[in-house]
């Protein structure tokens, strides 16, 4: 027997023992005792031995660039928007979803970032468009008011063309389309319609700062935290949704790939290897409460599916004849045979 059909045999046994070890109950051990390896060497190296961050960086920069806009994501938008709408999740209610205490919390961590929304009222002042659409708007609910008031005077005798006279004036004043509201308070449109958009602002923040409106948004939650939420498709339907879909992605594909983005994402790692990079490995599965019988669990429910439909495929032995067959070729491996 050659050196050359004696390496060749030798291939196939290894092969074929292989195999027996990637099926039943011996795939079974063996990934045991690969997560009990890998664990035991995650207890023994620290995070920094074992992670570069600029290589997490570089593979989180490419996923950020990538991920948003391809094919798999916007498979997942369409598919997401029409279960969205579909609800499989059936009837549900409101408290199902968060509970009185978290949205009492949520209020108040709300209601006290009140001064940022303010400043960015105040901000917003300065934009003649939005100062002028204020002024109309402040203009419309003078007008509303005005007509509600003079169609309930109506109904009292005698006083109905008291009202008529005094809504009159008031109209001469105002404008029926509101557009002459913005004169009341100066002497040109621009300085009318900013001091209505202070007024505006002034009327919110003072609303957010009143007392009831924490027992408001508490008392709208308890209304309807236990009705059955509706039908979703009576609220949207499925091509609104989907184009609703589309539109968030292409927004998500722009803004995960910008420098401000980006540079966010790099602070967050070198916070987390500030935090973990002298720890060891292990502590990282600790702090999110996964133990070695998890990964295990998991594991090896996984690993028989995958190997078994590589097997029956015919893949998994050409891959496992591949990956030994330069060694039996080797010269080293020639030489050991001639000797036999």
């Amino acid at each position: 027997m050659t050196a050359t059909s004696l390496a060749q045999q030798l291939l196939d046994a290894q092969v074929r023992w292989t195999l027996e070890q990637l099926r039943g109950e011996e795939l079974t051990a063996l990934v045991t005792d690969l997560v009990d390896d890998v664990l035991g060497t995650g207890e023994t190296c620290t995070v920094a031995q074992l992670l570069d961050p600029a290589d997490i960086k570089s593979l989180a920069r490419l996923a950020l660039t990538r991920v948003p806009a391809s094919t798999i994501a916007s498979t997942m938008v369409q598919s997401g928007a029409q279960i969205l709408v579909e609800n499989p999740a059936g009837e549900y209610t409101l408290s199902e979803l968060i509970d009185r205490q978290n949205v009492e919390r949520l209020t108040d961590e709300l209601l006290a970032l009140t001064p940022i929304l303010e400043r960015g009222l105040d901000e917003l002042t300065s934009s003649p468009i939005v100062a002028s659409l204020a002024s109309r708007f402040v203009g419309r609910i003078v007008n509303d008011v005005l007509a509600g008031n003079r169609a309930v005077a109506e109904k009292i005798p005698g006083v109905g063309s008291l009202m008529s006279l005094g809504t009159s004036v008031a109209g001469k004043a105002i404008g029926k389309t509101g557009e002459q509201f913005e004169q009341l308070f100066g002497e040109t449109a621009a300085k009318g319609a900013e001091f209505a958009m202070s007024r505006l602002n002034k009327i919110i923040i003072t609303t957010l700062n009143d007392p009831q409106t924490r027992s408001a948004v508490l008392e709208v939650f308890d209304r309807y935290a236990d009705r059955p939420a509706g039908r979703h498709d009576r609220m949207v339907t499925a091509p609104d949704a989907i184009r609703l879909g589309g539109v968030v992605q292409d927004i998500s594909i722009v803004a995960a790939a910008s420098p401000p983005v980006l540079a966010l994402i790099d602070a967050f790692i070198d916070a987390f290897f500030a935090t973990y990079a002298g720890h060891p490995a292990s502590v990282l599965l600790e702090d999110i409460a996964l133990d070695r019988d998890d990964l295990v669990g998991y594991a090896t429910s996984m690993a028989p599916r995958l190997f078994a439909a590589a097997a029956d495929s015919g893949e998994l032995e050409q891959i496992v004849r591949r990956r030994l067959a330069p060694f039996y070729d080797s010269p080293a491996v020639a030489e050991i045979l001639a000797h036999v």
